[in-house]
C-alpha cells in the first residue's frame, strides 16, 4: 500500500479525531478511569462527514498528535482547527475541515478505514487545506476549550430551583383533575368540607374569621330606673369598644364571628356582662338595662311660656348625666356625689341652664326652661336715651346691646334676625344732616352677643322691607336729590356676610313695597317715566329672576289673605294669586281693604298677623299646609310688630293707657307673660314710618 504523506489527512479524520477530544475530556471527569486516546480503537469512518449540532464550538485550539512513519516515538505535534459543534455557527469562515490521512500499514486503523479506498488529492490543493487549518489552529488555544467543556460539566451538575407553590398546587390540580378517580374523590371531599363548615358553626365563623370576614352588632342602654336612654355607656364586644350616644344608641364595626362577651359599663351603675353570637350582619342586641349602684337626684322640667314638661332634657353632672322623660322627670344617678354639685341642663331650642345644688338635697328640684333666642327691644328708661336690651323671655339676663346717644327721634324702627342674633335698627343717632338742614336717617346692623354695630347706609330717609335670609331688603331716599330725579328712591339689599349692597330697582317714588315667601314686590311710581315702562314687579333680593306682575302702573298694595293681593290700578283693582302668579281684573273695589303684614315662622310652616276685631287686638295663625286660620289671642292694645322666637313661641306688643310692654306666649299652651316695658316703635307694619 502506497505510503500517504504525513501532512495529507482527510477532513473526516481529523473531525473524528476532534470529538473524540472531547469525548475524552467529558471522560476524565468520570469517576471510574478510561481508556487513553491511544488505546481506543479509530471510529469507522462513515461515508460522509458526521453532522455535529449539539456541542459548542471551541474557542481555544486543541493539541493533535500525529504519528508519522519511522517517527513512533516523537510524533510532530500539530494544532488543529477546532470543530464547530454548533450548528447555527457553521459557516466557511470559521470550519476547516481537514482530512488526515497516513500511508503507515502499521498504523492501527479501525476496519472501515481499512476498507476504505485512498484516494490520492493534488497535493497542491491538499497543501494549501491543511495549511489554512494549522494557521486557524495555531490562532486558539486549548485551555479555552477546556475552560468552556468545564463550565459546561458544571452547569450540569447545578441543582434545579425548585418550583414555586403555586407551581406545584397547579401540578397537583391538574394531575387530580386529568384523572377520573382522582378529580371524583377531590369532588366528594371538597362537597364534604362545604357541608361540615355550612352546617357547624364553630368551622364556619374559623373558616369566616381566618379569611377576614367581619360583622357588626348594636345595643340601646337604657336606665332601669326610669327607662330612658344613657349616654356615654362603654360597650366591647370582641375588643371592639364605642360609647353610646344620646339615644342610648351605639353600634359596633369590624367585630370577629362566633361567641363572644358582650360587656356594659358606666360609673354609677353595675356591669354587665354576658356571651352572644356575631354571626354575619348586623347582630341586633336589643335593649339593656342597668341598674343604678349611686345616688340619685329628681329633677322635674317644665317650659316657663306653657308649663308643660319638657322632654329628652338632658341633666349632666360632670360625667355623669340622665334625660327627661315625657313627664319631664329625670333621675341623675352619680357616684360618690361631692358636697356641692354643679348642674347643666340642656334642651334644644331652650336657654342652657346652669345652676349649684347641695350634695345632700333631698326631694325634687324643680325647673323652668325659656326659649334659646332672646327678644330684642327700644327703651327709654335711662336719662330719656332710646338703648336698645335684649332679655329671655322670663326676663333674665337683660342686656344693653347698643346704648343711645340722644340723637334719637321717637320713630325708630326695629327688625329682628327670624332666626339669627342680629337685629336691623333704622333712627338718627348719627346726629347727621344734611346741606338743607335735615336730619339724615342711618340703617345699623347690631350682634346681639358680641354687641358689636355697623352702619350700613346714611339717608334722607330709610324704610325697612325684611330680612330674606342673609339679605335686609329696604328702600333709601337718596341725600340730597332733587324731587324730580327719576332715580331718587332705591331699592336695596345688603348681604351682610359679605358686607355688600345692591340696587335691586330704582324710581323717583315707590307706590308700595312688601315682602312675600322669597320675593320683593314692588310698584314704582309713574312719575318720569314712559308710558310702556309702567307696572308692578317682583323680584329675588339676590336681584335674579325679576318678573312683570301687572303691566299697568299700581298705586297700592293690600294683602288681603296669606296668599293674595289686592291692587289699585288707575280705574281698575285686580286681584293677584302669589301661589299660581295668576292674576284677575275685579268688577269694583273689593271689601275688607286693610292690608295684613303676615310674619312667618323660622320654618316656614306658620304665619301670624295682627287685625283688630270688635275694638281688640287679634292675633291670629295661618297654616301653611292646610291654608286655614286660627285666632290664638284677643287682648286690649294687641299691635304690631310681632315677631317669632322659635317655631312655637311668638312676642307681640301691647299698647295701651296703661302700659307699653312686649309679651310672650306660647302656641301649646298657657298663658302669655310680659317680658319687659319698652318703648312703642314701629317694625314694618307699615309703609311710611315718618
Amino acid at each position: 500500500m502506497k505510503k500517504n504523506d504525513p501532512k495529507k489527512v482527510k477532513k473526516s479524520e481529523l473531525i473524528s479525531e476532534d470529538a473524540d477530544i472531547v469525548e475524552r475530556v467529558k471522560e476524565m471527569m468520570e469517576p471510574e478511569p478510561k481508556k487513553t486516546d491511544m488505546d481506543a480503537p479509530l471510529p469507522e469512518e462513515p461515508t460522509t462527514a458526521p453532522e455535529v449540532t449539539d456541542l459548542p464550538l471551541p474557542k481555544e485550539p486543541l493539541k493533535i498528535k500525529i504519528l508519522r512513519d519511522n517517527e513512533p516515538e516523537e510524533p510532530d505535534e500539530i494544532q488543529s482547527a477546532p470543530v464547530l459543534l454548533d450548528e447555527s455557527a457553521q459557516s466557511e469562515e470559521s470550519i476547516a475541515r481537514v482530512e488526515l490521512a497516513t500511508n503507515d500499514d502499521n498504523s492501527p486503523t479501525s476496519s472501515a478505514d481499512e476498507s476504505t479506498t485512498n484516494e490520492d488529492f493534488d497535493d497542491d490543493k491538499e497543501d494549501s487545506i491543511t495549511s489554512d487549518a494549522v494557521d486557524d489552529i495555531v490562532r486558539h488555544e486549548s485551555d479555552e476549550l477546556l475552560k468552556a467543556e468545564d463550565e459546561k460539566l458544571s452547569d450540569a451538575f447545578k441543582p434545579v430551583a425548585p418550583k414555586t407553590l403555586s407551581h406545584r398546587l397547579k401540578a397537583t390540580l391538574l394531575d387530580i383533575w386529568q384523572n377520573p378517580k382522582k378529580r371524583m374523590v377531590f369532588l366528594s371531599i371538597l362537597l364534604l368540607t362545604s357541608v361540615i363548615i355550612g352546617t357547624v358553626p364553630v368551622s364556619r365563623y374559623f373558616v369566616l374569621n381566618t379569611v377576614g370576614v367581619r360583622a357588626s352588632t348594636n345595643i340601646t342602654v337604657l336606665d332601669k330606673s326610669t327607662l330612658q336612654p344613657l349616654k356615654n355607656v362603654e360597650v366591647t364586644v370582641q375588643g371592639v369598644n364605642s360609647r353610646t350616644n344620646d339615644d342610648g344608641f351605639v353600634r359596633l364595626d369590624g367585630v370577629k364571628l362566633g361567641s363572644a362577651k358582650l360587656k356594659i359599663e358606666r360609673r354609677a351603675f353595675a356591669t354587665v356582662e354576658r356571651q352572644v353570637t356575631i354571626g354575619w350582619g348586623s347582630n341586633p342586641q336589643g335593649e339593656e338595662r342597668l341598674q343604678p349602684t349611686g345616688t340619685q337626684y329628681a329633677f322635674l322640667l317644665t317650659d316657663y311660656l306653657s308649663g308643660k314638661a319638657v322632654e329628652k332634657a338632658e341633666v349632666i353632672n360632670d360625667d355623669a348625666s340622665a334625660f327627661s322623660d315625657e313627664k319631664g322627670k329625670v333621675l341623675l344617678t352619680i357616684e360618690n356625689p361631692a358636697d356641692e354639685l354643679k348642674i347643666t341642663i340642656t334642651s334644644e331650642g331652650r336657654r342652657v341652664e346652669d345652676f349649684s345644688m347641695s350634695g345632700d338635697f333631698k326631694g325634687e328640684r324643680k325647673v323652668h326652661m325659656v326659649p334659646a333666642r332672646k327678644h330684642t327691644y327700644i327703651s327709654r328708661r335711662d336719662q330719656g336715651r332710646y338703648d336698645v336690651y335684649a332679655a329671655y323671655v322670663d326676663g333674665r339676663d337683660e342686656t344693653l346691646i347698643l346704648e343711645g346717644t340722644g340723637n334719637e327721634r321717637e320713630d325708630m324702627v326695629l327688625v329682628p334676625h327670624p332666626t339669627e342674633g342680629l337685629v336691623a335698627i333704622v333712627s338718627t343717632r348719627e346726629g347727621k344732616h344734611n346741606e338743607d338742614g335735615y336730619l339724615l336717617s342711618s340703617l345699623l346692623i347690631v350682634d346681639e352677643n358680641t354687641k358689636k354695630s355697623k352702619v350700613v347706609q346714611t339717608s334722607e330717609r330709610i324704610q325697612l322691607t325684611g330680612w330674606f335670609g342673609d339679605r335686609l331688603v329696604y328702600v333709601r331716599v337718596v341725600s340730597g336729590a332733587s324731587a324730580s330725579n327719576p332715580k331718587r328712591n332705591r331699592l336695596m339689599a345688603y348681604h351682610y356676610k359679605d358686607e355688600t349692597n345692591n340696587e335691586l330697582a330704582a324710581s323717583n317714588y315707590f307706590n308700595d313695597v312688601m315682602a312675600i315667601g322669597d320675593r320683593v314686590y314692588f310698584a314704582p311710581s309713574g312719575a318720569y317715566l314712559p308710558e310702556g315702562s309702567r307696572g308692578m314687579y317682583s323680584i329675588k333680593p339676590d336681584g335674579t329672576d325679576k318678573k312683570t306682575v301687572l303691566d299697568k302702573e299700581v298705586w297700592n298694595m293690600f294683602q288681603t289673605n296669606y296668599g293674595r293681593l289686592a291692587l289699585a290700578a288707575p280705574n281698575a283693582w285686580y286681584r293677584y294669586d302669589v301661589k299660581n302668579g295668576k292674576i284677575s281684573q275685579l268688577s269694583g273695589e273689593p271689601a275688607g281693604l286693610g292690608s295684613k303684614v303676615f310674619v312667618d315662622s323660622p320654618d316656614g310652616k306658620q304665619s301670624s298677623w295682627v287685625e283688630v276685631r270688635d275694638g281688640k287686638g287679634t292675633l291670629l295663625i295661618h297654616d301653611v299646609k292646610d291654608d286655614k286660620d286660627k285666632t290664638v289671642r284677643v287682648q286690649s292694645g294687641l299691635r304690631n310688630p310681632i315677631r317669632w322666637l322659635d317655631n312655637e313661641t311668638i312676642v307681640y306688643r301691647v299698647k295701651t293707657d296703661l302700659e307699653s310692654a312686649d309679651y310672650a306666649m306660647s302656641l301649646t299652651g298657657g298663658e302669655p307673660k310680659k317680658i319687659a316695658d319698652v318703648t312703642n316703635t314701629d317694625g314694618i307694619d307699615r309703609w311710611y314710618y315718618y
